[in-house]
C-alpha cells in the first residue's frame, strides 16, 4: 500500500477520535501538565542537592523539605495521570463503539454478493479484533506520541540551557536510532498485515467448525478438523514470530544504542566535574536524569512505530469492509409501491454470479396480479436465483423486472422486501426465544394473531409442547429445533407477515408427507389472492398453480398448467412420471 493510503487510514480512525474533542482535548491536556511536571523534577532535585553539597545536611530541615516538595510533584504527576486514564478509557471506548457501530451498519447494507465472497470468520475477526487493534494503535499511538515529542522537545530545552556540551553528547545516537526504526518500519506493517490475516482465516475455521459440530461427529471428522486447525495456527505462530522476531532486535537494539548516549554522558559528566569548577554535583545528577528522560520517549516511539505498523494493518482491513461497494441500493427517489395491482414481469432478464456463466438468459414471463406460478426443473436451472433477482438481493446484467409496471429498481429496498414474504428452502431462526422470531414479522401482533399463524402452519402442536411455549429459547439457527419444525415456524412467520406477494422456495421440502398435507391447506389458504411463486420439486406442491414453468440452464423449455403440459409429454411430463416412479 501507498503512503497515502497508511497516511488515510491514520487519518480517518482520527475523525473517529475528534468526533469526542472534549475527552481527546482533555487526555492530552493532562498529558501536557504531566509531562511538565516531568520535566521539572530533575530541576528540583538539582536545586535540592547543590544546597545540600553546598551548605551541608545541618539538621536535614532543607533536605526534607527537598525531599517532600520532589514527592509533591510525583504525586501531583500520578493524581493526573489517574484522570488521565479514566478519560482515555472513555474516549477509547466510545471510539470502539462508533467504529463497530459503522461497520455493523455497512455489514447491514451490503449486498449478498459481499457475503458470498467471504468468510463469516473473517468478518467478525474484522469487526472485533482489528477494531481493537487500530483503536489502540492510534489513540495510544497519538497520545503517547505528543508526551514523548513534549518530553524531547523539554529535556532537549533543559539539557542545553543547563549544559550544551553534555547535550550535544546525548544527540549523538540520534542518526543510528533513526535509521534503525525506518529499517523496522519498512518490513513491519508487512508482517503485522500477514499475522491479522492469518488470524481472520483462523476465527473463520473455528465459527465454520462450531456451526458444523453436527456433520463432523456424524463424519467422525475430528481428526480432521483437528489437523486444519493446527496446520492454520502453525501457520499463525510462525508469522506472529516473524513480526516478534524484527521487534526483539529492534527493541533491544535501540535500548542498547541508547545506553551508549548514558555512557558518554557519564564519561563527559565525570570530567566536567574535575575540570570545571562551575559544573555541580547537582548538575551532574539532574543531567544523568535529562539524559534517561531523553531516551525512554525515544523507545517510546520506537514502540509506537510498532503499534501503528499493527493498527495500519488492522486498520486496511476494517476500512475494506466500510469501503466496499453497496452495489444494490435503494434509489435516491424512489416511487411507491404499487399497492393495486401487483402484475410482475421479467422482460428479457439475463443475470450470472461473478467469474461464472449466466444462470439466466435473456428470460421472459409473468407473474399474474393474484395468480400461483411455479417454477420447476433441474438443480442449477436458476429457480432460486430469480427469486433472489425479485426480492432484488442481486441486479440483473440484463433486461428488467416490473411490479404493476414500476421496475424493482425503482423500489425502495425496505418497502420491496416489506411487501414480498419468503419462505426458503433453508430457514433462519434467530438465536431467542419463538415468539420474538415470529415478531419479526409483525412486531404488534397479539397473542391470538401468533397462535392462529402457527395453528394455521401446523406449528402450534409441538410449540404449546416446549418448555415455555412461545418463550421457549430455541438456540442458534433454531438449533434445538428438528428441520421440519424450523419450517413450520419461517411458515407461521410468512403468514404473520401477510405480504401481497410470496416467494416459497422449497417451503416443505423439509417436512414428512402426513405434515405436507397439512400444510397444503394453510398454503392454500395463505397464497389467497396473493401474487405467489413457488418454487418447488415436490409435484403434491404445483399441480395446482396458475402456470408452471419448467427451466433448464436459465431458460423456460414449456409453461401451461399441469394438464396442459401433461399432454404437451414434454420435459415437464418426462419429470413427473420420473418422481413419480421414485415416490
Amino acid at each position: 500500500m501507498c503512503q497515502t493510503k497508511k497516511t488515510k487510514v491514520i487519518s480517518r480512525v482520527s475523525t473517529y477520535i475528534l468526533f469526542h474533542k472534549l475527552l481527546f482535548g482533555g487526555t492530552l491536556a493532562l498529558a501536557c501538565v504531566m509531562t511538565l511536571l516531568s520535566v521539572l523534577a530533575p530541576s528540583v532535585i538539582q536545586q535540592v542537592l547543590d544546597n545540600v553539597f553546598t551548605k551541608g545536611i545541618g539538621d536535614g530541615k532543607l533536605l526534607i523539605k527537598g525531599i517532600f516538595l520532589i514527592a509533591g510533584i510525583f504525586f501531583l504527576k500520578e493524581l493526573l495521570n489517574c484522570f488521565r486514564i479514566r478519560i482515555n478509557n472513555k474516549l477509547e471506548q466510545h471510539v470502539i463503539y462508533r467504529l463497530r457501530q459503522d461497520l455493523h451498519d455497512k455489514l447491514l447494507r451490503l449486498p449478498i454478493n459481499f457475503y458470498d465472497r467471504r468468510k463469516s470468520g473473517d468478518i467478525s475477526s474484522r469487526v472485533l479484533e482489528d477494531v481493537q487493534s487500530v483503536e489502540r494503535a492510534i489513540l495510544d499511538g497519538t497520545e503517547q506520541g505528543v508526551i514523548a515529542v513534549l518530553t524531547l522537545v523539554g529535556v532537549s530545552a533543559m539539557m542545553f540551557f543547563q549544559e550544551p556540551r553534555l547535550a550535544i553528547i546525548v544527540f549523538l545516537p540520534l542518526p543510528i536510532l533513526g535509521w534503525m526504526a525506518y529499517q523496522y518500519a519498512r518490513v513491519s506493517k508487512k508482517n503485522w498485515r500477514a499475522v491479522r490475516d492469518k488470524s481472520g482465516e483462523l476465527n473463520s475455521l473455528l465459527v465454520e467448525d462450531i456451526q458444523g459440530n453436527r456433520l463432523i461427529q456424524s463424519f467422525a471428522l475430528m481428526l480432521r478438523e483437528r489437523k486444519r486447525f493446527a496446520k492454520i495456527a502453525r501457520e499463525l505462530e510462525k508469522v506472529s514470530l516473524t513480526a516478534m522476531y524484527r521487534w526483539s532486535i529492534q527493541g533491544p537494539g535501540a535500548s542498547f544504542t541508547s545506553s551508549l548516549g548514558i555512557l558518554g554522558v557519564v564519561g563527559m559528566g565525570a570530567y566536567l566535574l574535575e575540570t570545571d569548577p562551575t559544573f555541580s554535583n547537582g548538575q551532574f545528577f539532574a543531567f544523568l536524569l535529562y539524559a534517561n528522560m531523553f531516551y525512554e520517549p525515544i523507545r517510546q516511539l520506537v514502540g509506537i512505530n510498532n503499534l501503528v505498523a499493527a493498527g495500519k494493518a488492522s486498520g486496511e482491513r476494517v476500512f475494506e469492509i466500510l469501503d466496499a461497494p453497496i452495489e444494490v441500493e435503494s434509489p435516491t427517489h424512489p416511487v411507491p409501491f404499487p399497492l393495486i395491482e401487483q402484475e410482475i414481469k421479467f422482460s428479457k432478464v439475463s443475470f450470472s454470479y461473478a467469474e461464472r456463466s449466466p444462470v439466466v438468459k435473456d428470460l421472459s414471463f409473468t407473474l399474474a396480479h393474484g395468480s400461483t406460478t411455479a417454477l420447476v426443473g433441474p438443480t442449477g436451472a436458476g429457480k432460486s436465483t430469480i427469486a433472489s433477482l425479485l426480492l432484488r438481493y442481486y441486479d440483473v446484467d440484463e433486461g428488467n423486472i416490473t411490479i404493476g409496471g414500476k421496475n424493482v429498481s425503482q423500489l425502495s429496498l425496505s418497502e420491496l422486501r416489506t411487501h414480498i414474504g419468503l419462505v426458503s428452502q433453508d430457514p433462519f431462526l434467530f438465536d431467542t426465544s419463538v415468539r420474538e422470531n415470529l415478531l419479526l414479522a409483525s412486531e404488534n401482533a397479539s397473542e391470538d394473531e401468533l397462535q392462529r399463524a402457527l395453528q394455521a402452519a401446523h406449528a402450534w402442536e409441538f410449540v404449546r409442547l416446549l418448555p415455555e411455549g412461545m418463550n421457549t429459547l430455541i438456540g442458534e439457527r433454531g438449533v434445538r429445533l428438528s428441520m421440519g419444525e424450523k419450517q413450520r415456524l419461517t411458515l407461521a412467520r410468512a403468514m404473520l407477515k401477510s405480504s401481497p406477494i410470496l416467494i416459497l422456495d422449497e417451503a416443505t421440502s423439509s417436512v414428512d408427507v402426513d405434515t405436507e398435507r397439512q400444510i397444503q391447506q394453510a398454503l392454500h389458504d395463505l397464497i389467497k389472492d396473493k401474487t405467489t411463486l413457488i418454487i418447488a420439486h415436490r409435484l403434491s406442491t404445483i399441480r395446482e398453480a396458475d402456470e408452471i414453468i419448467f427451466l433448464e440452464k436459465g431458460q423456460i423449455l414449456e409453461k401451461g398448467t399441469h394438464p396442459e403440459l401433461m399432454m404437451l409429454d414434454g420435459a415437464y411430463a418426462k419429470y413427473c412420471n420420473l418422481q413419480e416412479k421414485l415416490v
